[in-house]
């Protein structure tokens, strides 16, 4: 008898850890860079140029500007990323790595696999993230400071105490962004990116969507392409 109640035990203690997973995994997507609700595995995202008011888009068709693959760990962190260009060749990469909770350390490198800088990531609450990126010898070269409010976030830029720009972030009722406006340390909006969805997969992620930043007169737009496996 008294194993079995042991045994009960182990059994409620790891479910709500496993909850508790859970919740910290819903809590750190909900700021990730992907987009992401739910675990995935790995990400493979492709970016076309293509025409922010087409009615009919071919893939096939259309010019491939860049690659992006993620990886992610068994809690949906992300934990690696590649990029590479059109003719498939690496421009870039970033590992993580996680020191606690949700805080961690990302390395990013050149195409030639040299460390370019490294990023401190500290979630201090449910609403405030602060970023810290250093140069290989160690020298701070800029701070972000991310702050949710209601259906918005704003991401801020500091080097050497002063503010360079801002990002804000817009999101619509499913959470997904629906603009950014970037302000840079004069005030000037110079960028405002508008976002098209034009499919879901079934865990409710986007898979392909159309930007398009309506204050540069050469960006027609962009078509993004994501394969998720979950």
């Amino acid at each position: 008898m008294r194993q079995l109640l042991i045994t009960l035990l182990l059994i409620l203690l790891l479910s709500c850890a496993f909850v508790n997973q859970q919740n910290q995994v819903e809590t750190t997507s909900e700021w990730n860079r992907f987009e992401l609700t739910g675990i995935a595995k790995s990400l493979k995202e492709k970016t076309y140029k293509a025409n922010f008011s087409s009615s009919v888009i071919k893939e096939d068709e259309l010019s491939l500007l860049n690659t992006l693959i993620v990886s992610f760990d068994s809690l949906g962190r992300f934990t690696k990323s590649i990029t590479l260009n059109a003719e498939n060749n690496r421009t870039s990469s970033t590992t993580t790595k996680y020191t606690k909770d949700k805080n961690y350390e990302s390395f990013h490198y050149s195409k030639d696999n040299v460390l370019r800088n490294k990023s401190i990531i500290k979630y201090v609450s449910d609403s405030l993230i602060l970023e810290e990126s250093f140069a290989p010898n160690d020298e701070l070269l800029f701070s972000i400071r991310v702050e949710k409010q209601n259906d918005r976030f704003s991401k801020v830029t500091l080097v050497n105490g002063d503010k360079i720009d801002s990002h804000f972030y817009y999101y619509t009722d499913d959470k997904f962004i629906k603009n950014k406006v970037a302000i840079n340390k004069n005030k000037d909006t110079i960028s405002n990116i508008k976002y098209k969805y034009l499919a879901f997969d079934k865990n409710g992620n986007w898979t392909k969507r159309l930007s398009k930043n309506s204050l540069n007169k050469n960006d027609i737009g962009k078509l993004e392409v994501r394969e998720i496996n979950y």
